[in-house]
């Protein structure tokens, strides 16, 4: 499997307790770096304690991740200390905690736990995703540019967030009816697969749904580049609609999002070669005011759960993001 994301964090474990990582231009938004691109790398190196200096627990899974994002983080390399909070039978948990040149930027708390073993009953519940999705793709049929006839393909090849280039999305043929609601097929091209740290870092790699239900025509309007998708669609069926985005489109943005907290829950272990396939379901209740709620559903390809996601954001000032000089904290 090949794995370019945790070759790009380049985790170098530098004592029982510290650890450090480097950053890549393809987690770029301007000046700053991607909130799920960081989440990934500290993601990372839970798993790697939990799985090193926390071994003899016998807990190698990421059960629970929290993250206080308190800074932006700038184009540098970060070191990342960790403080063991509770080291127990079943379950253990760590601090993590960020910073670039001296400052605290992200502050995390995760909880490891064993998938393998049982630690309670299981029940079944009626619970689905409301309104349903349309049905699957057929996958190898639209990875040999054959159109599906209930998605449409696309990548985005731009200056903000370069990793995007090496990603194909589906969107649903019927567009986004839901106001609040986007779903989305996703997968890397290639023999890249996504493993458990892919999956902090999809759980930030969605539309802006407060671009899409201001119809701001931002550069992650969901609906503004649905449409592009569906004229280009018309005349290349089956062919991957090319989306792009530029920084002085960013620069013309009316509003960014500010995450303030990110919560992800796994909901079991993948497979040792990682997914191919997830679909996500973003959805918001509220924006007001310019604070925003965003529960993010990561399934595989059977559309069985793989995590649940949480964000708690901001909607600002785009003017704030991209300015030039040192990154700040937002708020």
């Amino acid at each position: 499997m090949a794995n370019i994301l945790k070759s790009q964090i380049n985790l170098k474990q530098v004592s029982s307790h510290s650890y450090a990582i480097s950053h890549h231009v393809d987690w770029t938004i301007g000046p700053v770096l991607h909130g799920g691109s960081i989440a990934a790398a500290i993601h990372h190196v839970a798993s790697t304690h939990f799985n090193t200096t926390l071994a003899a627990q016998n807990q190698p899974d990421v059960f629970t991740i929290h993250f206080e994002f308190l800074r932006a983080c700038e184009r540098s390399d970060s070191s990342i200390v960790v403080e063991d909070l509770k080291v127990g039978a079943g379950t253990s948990t760590i601090q993590l905690q960020l910073s670039q040149n001296g400052q605290t930027k992200v502050i995390a708390l995760a909880t490891s736990i064993n998938f393998d073993k049982n630690v309670g009953p299981t029940a079944s519940t009626a619970w689905s995703l409301h309104p349903p999705p349309r049905p699957a793709p057929k996958f190898d049929e639209v990875l040999a540019h054959r159109p599906d006839e209930n998605w449409l393909p696309a990548h985005v090849v731009g200056d903000l967030l370069p990793f995007t280039r090496r990603q194909l999305v589906l969107n649903p043929r019927d567009g986004f009816p839901t106001d609040g609601i986007c779903d989305a097929w996703n997968t890397f091209l290639g023999d890249e697969r996504m493993d458990a740290t892919y999956l902090a870092l999809m759980s930030d790699c969605i539309p802006s749904l407060s671009d899409t239900l201001l119809q701001n025509r931002g550069a992650y309007d969901s609906r503004a580049n649905f449409g592009k998708m569906e004229r280009w669609a018309v005349a290349n069926p089956g062919v991957p609609a090319e989306l792009t985005n530029t920084f002085k489109d960013a620069m013309g943005a009316t509003i960014f999002n500010s995450t303030v907290t990110l919560d992800i829950e796994f909901k079991r272990r993948l497979p040792k070669d990682g997914v191919k396939w997830t679909f996500t379901r973003a959805a918001t209740r509220m924006l007001e005011g310019g604070r925003m709620d965003l529960d993010v559903t990561i399934c595989d390809e059977r559309m069985e759960i793989l995590c649940l996601a949480r964000q708690v954001i901001l909607a600002l000032d785009a003017k704030k993001k991209f300015r030039v000089g040192k990154a700040k904290s937002t708020l």
